[in-house]
């Protein structure tokens, strides 16, 4: 047994099986739009109200934010 999670021998046996059930692709309606059942909501912490610290949150949610969205 592995010490520890190997991500790299685990997925990349599931990975081209999960791209070929469309686990990654959108469920839309006929008219283009995301279906309501597959909209989903990632929950971000809150900024803090130290500066040193609000960096750090503001830059992780947006790193976050930005391939959520992508």
């Amino acid at each position: 047994m592995a010490d520890g999670y190997n991500p790299i021998a685990v997925e990349s046996a599931w990975y081209d099986w999960w791209e070929g059930q469309g686990y990654f692709s959108p469920q839309m309606t006929v008219d283009g739009k995301p279906k309501p059942e597959g909209l989903f909501v990632i929950p971000l912490p809150p900024p803090n109200v130290t500066g040193s610290l609000h960096i750090g949150h503001a830059l992780t949610v947006a790193i976050e934010d930005t391939l959520v969205r992508w």
